[in-house]
């Protein structure tokens, strides 16, 4: 891989906006940047082996500056940026689909719904957490900000879901949007969550386990007792070993407060 001149590479970039609405020319002179700037000394992620998708294992700081330049372009050719999103997706290697999902997050939501509800069957297609990531923040960047209560529509249903992964995709989503909206939405992110607490699984503990830090770092005390409440109606023992796994992931400081209610979950059913 040759060094990375900014000079060259900004040119590059920017000469990629040239073919914004040609998908099929945008792609190849995407590919020949990324060709150009391959570390053929670096072995592949085993994430991206085991997604089995190619990958040109693109140093980050070439993809933010692609990324830069096309900012701007979803919210000034919306309609060609839909189809860029689609194709570049399509394609199908590792880098192309963090350009997609990083732009598909740039166009209005209104005229992104229609790949918004795609998203879905890409998450299921997708078996590296990188691009899952990406899909569940990146691409729901501009609808997290424009119109959080719609995706918290969507968040919800997928929380409803029954299957794990996509509640473990619905928490992963639900982050963010926690941290945008804040303390004013507490009662609505409880109630949301609540059912899936309930059922704790190893599936989706990791998940909850970010979502109640987040909610937490918002409101101590407001948490802990969402928390004590929950614990208090739990009867299944099932559901009382996975609290109590949960339970021990926690932060010293919140496993003090709950303590009481932990107490009596053991005076019940001992794991």
């Amino acid at each position: 891989m040759p060094a990375i001149d900014l000079t060259r590479l900004k040119n590059q970039s920017a000469d990629l906006k040239t073919y914004f609405d040609q998908p099929d020319v945008f792609l190849q002179h995407l590919e020949n940047v990324l060709e150009y700037y391959t570390n053929r000394t670096l072995r592949l992620n085993p994430v991206i082996l085991k997604s089995n998708l190619p990958s040109y294992k693109t140093p980050r700081p070439v993809l933010h500056q692609i990324e830069t330049d096309l900012e701007r372009m979803g919210d000034q050719y919306p309609s060609e940026a839909v189809n860029l999103v689609s194709a570049l997706w399509d394609v199908g290697y590792y880098e192309a689909r963090l350009l997609s999902a990083f732009l598909l997050g740039t166009i209005p939501p209104g005229l992104a719904m229609k790949i918004l509800t795609a998203l879905p069957g890409w998450l299921f297609e997708s078996n590296d957490q990188g691009i899952r990531t990406a899909l569940l923040t990146s691409a729901l960047a501009r609808l997290r900000q424009e119109n959080p209560q719609v995706l918290l529509m969507l968040i919800s249903e997928w929380l409803q879901a029954p299957g794990l992964k996509t509640q473990a995709w619905g928490l992963h989503a639900f982050i963010p949007l926690i941290q945008q909206l804040g303390y004013n939405d507490l009662p609505k992110f409880f109630e949301i969550l609540r059912p899936v607490i309930e059922e704790v699984s190893p599936t989706t503990q990791a998940d909850i386990l970010y979502c109640i830090m987040t909610l937490y770092s918002i409101s101590p005390s407001e948490t802990i007792h969402y928390l004590s409440e929950i614990f208090q109606r739990a009867v299944k023992p099932k559901n009382i070993r996975e609290f109590l796994r949960l339970y021990r992931t926690f932060s010293p400081e919140m496993q003090k407060e709950l303590d009481p209610e932990i107490k009596k979950i053991q005076g019940t059913y001992i794991l």
